[in-house]
């Protein structure tokens, strides 16, 4: 495999890099190959006659395209020129779909392209784009994954010129789609991908609840308040033609999969103070405002640049978002660049309107990030391995010494948010931890029973267990309270060494308590339940000896209450006890 790019400047003419890729060895031995152009206008007609003298000039290589996106601030510039680069594949291939979506959505495009996927040699990934920024690509990157989960998706949207006017095309050969999906599918058992997901923002300030939104990305409320006031109360900012200029660096920050995301707000509605984004931000979302500096950005692409040159990629595409230029300026934004290109020269770059990928948990779109995936044909050489990264200059001014007010600001925010937290967190502990065993209280419990139910769905199938000790009246009573509360210590010590960090456990009262744990099913619950009363059986209490517990267990519905869901896994726990104990009983 073997990338090349091209910048067409002063320097270099269209038709002087294709003369110049004729000249390549991949091109005269005929190799399979698709060229990546990304045009800086959105201007069809010259970008027609570039796409025209590409067929012509260079027979046998397959086009593709996008429109970049043009600066977001008045300090900062966007790319100026057509950026290309050409990929031969020596073993492996690729299949080129495209959908027009002016007549189907894009989840009818989705279904398509799974019917294309079967007809597959050995996919490994997705190179995606589209056209429109009406038009959200999550439908179609969730069809991929249930072909495949494990089929990695990545790319962008493609980029206007001037936000607020979308003219975003994307190209396939010598077409242009204004509303459109693009998917470029690589296939091959010697295809090796490495993705990085490089955001550095940081979540800011209290945790708010989306309370009203769409499912065509409008937010309209936040804590039941016009969304808009957010960034009022929190930013000072106004309603008016900068709002773009003045929001864009505080994305809205929420959790997925245990990966921070950025949502940008694309513009906001005078009428009610809504916010438009890209993609939708469902009712019962947790979002808070997300901040970045320079240096949180550059810090986290140069450790994953360094940790892709680890991978020897022999190709690198990366799709960035403008957002990024504008918190850094120009200088510091070309870094980011830089170091991709010591891992490998002929790294490729684009400015998209929004990010793809789909891959190691991540779903698809993406804001304020900077994607950059790694293609290798084959394994890595004896060669290849011994070489060095080359270190990247970072002009030692830049983060030693002076620093700018906006830098200072943050750290003293920073500083004085943790305090504030950490006076939270202990507020939090003494009102809901249980003082003998320290995990939660019965408040606590009805605090995230209610939270799996406002959310319902979020996080899969949602196990709720309630356990008792069997006969421990008779083992207070025979040896004591100091015997019973240490058996209640270290049962709840050894029972939360073999459940999961993501599993919520606390003390219902006495000698019962509740286990509540996502992304489970009737089968997991009723396995985890009986893995759970197996291993207490096993344990042996100094004094005490053995014990025995009965559970009920539970799957919550949609329909539930907190009152219902914990009345069922008591009326579920109370046949396990007449039953015999020492045993575990599923309610439906």
């Amino acid at each position: 495999m073997k990338q090349y790019r091209y910048i067409l400047n002063r320097q270099l003419s269209l038709e002087g890099m294709i003369q110049e890729i004729r000249e390549l060895p991949e091109y005269k031995a005929g190799l399979k190959a698709f060229l990546q152009i990304v045009e800086p206008n959105c201007l069809p007609e010259p970008i027609q006659k570039h796409l025209n003298k590409l067929h012509d000039g260079l027979p046998g290589v397959r086009i593709i395209g996008m429109t970049s996106h043009g600066a977001l601030s008045r300090e900062t510039h966007s790319i100026r020129f057509t950026v290309c680069s050409i990929l031969f594949f020596e073993k492996s291939t690729f299949e080129i779909d495209v959908f027009d979506c002016h007549g189907m959505t894009p989840l009818e495009a989705g279904k398509g392209f799974k019917f294309a996927l079967r007809e597959y040699k050995s996919p490994k990934a997705v190179l995606m784009m589209s056209s429109d920024f009406s038009l959200c690509p999550e439908p179609f990157i969730d069809c991929i994954n249930e072909f495949d989960h494990e089929l990695i998706a990545f790319g962008a949207l493609a980029g206007t010129n001037q936000m607020g006017d979308d003219k975003s095309l994307i190209f396939v050969d010598n077409q242009i789609y204004n509303r459109a999906i693009l998917a470029v599918t690589l296939c091959g058992d010697d295809l090796h991908f490495a993705c990085d997901y490089n955001l550095g923002f940081r979540s800011l300030g209290k945790e708010l609840v989306v309370t009203k939104s769409d499912d065509v990305g409008v937010v309209y409320e936040i804590d039941n308040k016009p969304a808009f006031e957010i960034y009022g109360d929190h930013l000072g900012i106004e309603r008016n033609e900068y709002f773009f200029e003045n929001t864009s660096s505080f994305p809205f920050m929420l959790r997925q999969n245990g990966h921070y995301l950025a949502r940008v707000a694309l513009d906001y509605r005078k009428e009610d103070g809504a916010l438009e984004f890209a993609s939708q931000i469902p009712v019962g979302s947790t979002v808070s405002l997300g901040y970045a500096t320079s240096q949180y950005l550059l810090e986290e692409s140069y450790y994953n640049a360094r940790r892709m040159f680890g991978f020897h990629p022999e190709a690198i595409m990366i799709y960035v978002c403008m957002s990024r230029r504008m918190l850094m300026g120009d200088d510091l934004a070309e870094l980011e660049f830089d170091f991709y290109e010591n891992a490998n020269p002929n790294a490729t770059w684009a400015h998209g309107y929004g990010e793809i990928l789909h891959a190691h948990g991540l779903r698809g779109f993406l804001n304020a990030s900077l994607v950059a995936v790694g293609i290798r044909e084959g394994e890595v050489t004896e060669e290849e391995k011994k070489k060095k990264y080359k270190e990247v200059d970072i002009p030692r001014e830049y983060f030693v010494g002076y620093r700018p007010l906006s830098e200072r600001l943050v750290r003293f925010l920073e500083s004085t948010t943790s305090d504030l937290r950490s006076a939270v967190d202990q507020l939090f502990r003494v009102a809901s931890m249980d003082e003998l065993t320290q995990i939660y209280n019965r408040r606590a419990l009805n605090h995230f029973m209610q939270q799996q139910i406002d959310n319902f769905g979020s996080e899969g199938q949602i196990m709720v267990l309630l356990v008792d000790i069997d006969h421990f009246k008779h083992v207070n009573d025979t040896y004591g309270h100091d015997v019973g509360d240490m058996i209640l210590r270290e049962g709840v010590d050894r029972v939360k060494s073999f459940v999961s960090q993501k599993d919520i456990i606390g003390r219902w009262g006495g000698e019962e308590f509740i286990m509540i744990s996502p992304y489970s099913s009737k089968e997991k619950a009723i396995e985890v339940a009986e893995m759970i009363r197996s291993k207490v059986a096993e344990l042996d209490f100094e004094v005490a000896g053995h014990i025995t517990i009965s559970g009920g267990v539970t799957i919550l519905r949609k329909e539930d209450t907190v009152n219902t869901v914990f009345k069922r896994v008591d009326d579920a726990l109370y046949e396990a006890k007449e039953t015999g104990r020492n045993k575990m009983v599923f309610k439906d």
